[in-house]
């Protein structure tokens, strides 16, 4: 029925609907070269060209991954397991600075390294109990905001780029997260041992014999923010089409201790993304 009335209006205004997305597209376009033009800007800028003199080729990477991550949060005092965060397996917006790879052997190697920049927000609202060897994810009405800013070198094995479409190849290798990070949000401590009251309701929750709201009145819900310097590993397998790359990537790194806790972050990513080059 609502498609009827909808398919009725729209007959009835065909001139102002068509004018709507002539409208629509005309405010896409604009927008589009607006970018272009900031784009160009900056790639032509003095700034940019005297950073380009030192490091050579550049890339800016815009696109969309998705991500899975985890933060795993233990007492900075007593080393022992507190709680784990679950972002959930969903897209999120990839803005990154890359240089161009450099390859071993005057550039004639398969071997080469490069090194990225990165910056993102992520959000968790899910809290993973761990219990005997299975993981179980819910929504105990938490969650968790993160920044980050990395530097990622990367050594890598890459394989077509001697063939006749140079601009079509694939490499596999591994990287070196250094990074800072602020995160804050509210959490359960259902990892806890030594709270029984709340462990034991966690577990039931786990086990399928218990509720979230049996969790929310049996455990104190507390309040963090962290903010540090860390660092971890991650190994990755892309591909890349004329500027067009796609990768997959799995990530473990760790944080110094906090005031109260220290956090770990494990992360899988699928990414598709445009390269523009400086």
């Amino acid at each position: 029925m609502h498609r009827l009335v909808f398919l009725f209006v729209l007959l009835a205004q065909p001139v102002s609907a068509i004018e709507a997305v002539k409208d629509a597209v005309e405010d896409v376009n604009e927008t589009v070269d607006q970018c272009e033009q900031l784009y160009e800007d900056i790639r032509n800028s003095e700034c940019t060209k005297a950073f380009l003199s030192i490091v050579g080729k550049a890339y800016i990477k815009v696109g969309v991954s998705f991500t899975e991550r985890q933060l795993k949060f233990e007492n900075s005092q007593t080393k022992k397991k507190a709680f784990v965060l679950s972002s959930g397996f969903k897209p999120r917006p990839i803005f990154t600075v890359a240089l161009s790879d450099s390859y071993f052997n005057d550039n004639q190697s398969n071997w080469g390294w490069g090194l990225g920049f990165s910056y993102f927000d992520d959000y968790a609202f899910e809290q993973v109990i761990e219990r005997d060897g299975t993981n179980k994810t819910k929504d105990l009405g938490t969650y968790s905001t993160m920044n980050v800013i990395a530097v990622t070198p990367s050594l890598f094995y890459s394989w077509g780029r001697f063939d006749e479409n140079r601009r079509t190849f694939g490499k596999a290798g591994f990287g070196l997260n250094f990074l800072h990070s602020h995160v804050r949000g509210t959490a359960y401590q259902t990892e806890v041992k030594a709270d029984a009251a709340c462990y034991q309701a966690a577990t039931d929750l786990h086990d399928g014999n218990g509720s979230v709201e049996q969790v929310r009145a049996t455990c104190e819900q507390i309040q963090f923010e962290e903010a540090s310097f860390g660092a971890g590993i991650k190994v990755f397998v892309a591909g890349e089409w004329n500027l067009w790359e796609v990768e997959f990537s799995i990530s473990q790194f760790g944080q110094n201790d906090g005031d109260e806790y220290k956090f770990n972050t494990q992360e899988a990513v699928l990414g598709f993304a445009k390269k523009f080059e400086f």
